[in-house]
């Protein structure tokens, strides 16, 4: 669902240092703001520009564009013989910049238990919060890999080790997860029965750390990537959670009031046991907080999102900080809105804000 780019130009200021020498005959720098007009594309202007200020002797890394390098990654939709759609081609990433990249190594459709291969659905694949990695199986020898993105450009690529799945899963049952700086990996799959379990890997070592137990669910990394939070069945069509290490054994667990239960997705602090999730929707939401270790609500802000709409995914982005992915599935392409909210005052910020390119089978965003 590629929107037209057209040039727009907007003011942005620059900051430029001028040489200035005092009587005392010190050469010394002032910075000296100098208003400059860029071309934008249009398909950027969801960004939130007033906050964005680019040096004029820094790197484009440097700006906070390219620190979120990668927007969301997707894969075309093919008609089929039966008038069915599946994808076809190869995963593709969409920039920042407006920039468009074929990952051509990725699988793009998955091997199933009996090892086949299934045309009828896409292969796992998933983005990192800050979005400079990106996660999946590689086409040429099905193993589990991290490739680096950084700067716009594909870096190298971290081998997981070889056989992380069990015998008779197929990655047909697989997601992946992956923490926000891209330094952790989820593999997620569930059994016969629809109970989930999973491996967990540390990526810059291509090593697995431990397994993820038996459970109701996986929720994501907490917020500074040395834990996860899962869901648990605890009877009684009751929702618990429980929190994690790498290892996989469990630090903390409760079965929180149905206020929380009922209102996933839920985001995990880094601090290992606060909670973050959002009741209600639109001009009318909330964000709450729940303590897992004390089993006790512990707070909440308003906040105001946009439309009717609550959020498809939360992320812990900073020690007062949660990112939330809204989608808006109601037009002929989903948009999707990123909203960073203080956790002390509310106040929300748009991060981000696409439509997603025309003819896609399945799309994902980078987390947080």
């Amino acid at each position: 669902m590629r929107h037209p780019t057209l040039p727009i130009s907007l003011p942005i200021t620059l900051p430029i240092s001028l040489p200035i020498t005092l009587p005392i005959s010190l050469p010394i720098t002032l910075p000296v703001r100098l208003p400059v007009r860029l071309p934008i594309a249009s398909g950027l202007v969801g960004l939130v520009l007033s906050t964005l200020t680019i040096s004029a002797t820094a790197a484009p890394a440097t700006a906070e564009t390219a620190r979120h390098s990668i927007r969301y990654a997707s894969v075309d939709a093919c008609r089929v013989k039966d008038g069915t759609e599946a994808p076809c081609h190869t995963w593709r990433l969409d920039l920042l910049d407006g920039r468009r990249i074929a990952l051509k190594d990725a699988m793009l459709w998955p091997i199933n238990a009996k090892g086949k291969v299934d045309k009828s659905t896409s292969a796992p694949l998933t983005v990192s919060g800050d979005g400079e990695s990106v996660a999946y199986f590689r086409k040429s020898d099905h193993r589990l890999v991290v490739r680096e993105f950084h700067g716009g450009v594909l870096k190298g690529v971290r081998v997981m080790p070889k056989t992380p799945l069990p015998r008779g899963v197929g990655m047909d049952s697989v997601w992946l997860d992956m923490s926000q700086d891209g330094n952790r990996l989820a593999l997620v799959y569930t059994d016969d029965d629809g109970a989930t379990h999973g491996r967990l890997f540390d990526v810059a070592r291509a090593a697995a750390t431990g397994t993820i137990p038996k459970s109701g669910g996986f929720s994501g990394f907490g917020g500074d990537g040395s834990a996860v939070l899962l869901q648990r069945d605890a009877g009684a069509n009751t929702t618990g959670l429980s929190v994690h290490d790498l290892t996989g054994a469990e630090l903390t667990g409760a079965v929180p009031p149905q206020i929380v239960a009922n209102n996933g997705p839920w985001a995990l602090s880094a601090d290992g046991r606060t909670v973050a999730f959002v009741t209600g929707s639109g001009k009318k939401a909330t964000l709450r907080f729940y303590d897992v270790r004390t089993d006790q609500t512990t707070g909440s802000v308003r906040v105001s999102l946009p439309g009717d709409t609550s959020p498809d995914a939360i992320d812990w982005t900073g020690e007062h900080e949660v990112t939330v992915h809204i989608t808006d599935y109601q037009s002929a392409r989903d948009v999707v809105t990123v909203l960073t909210i203080d956790t002390r005052t509310g106040t929300t910020r748009v991060r981000d804000r696409y439509k997603v390119r025309p003819g896609v089978y399945t799309y994902q965003s980078c987390g947080g």
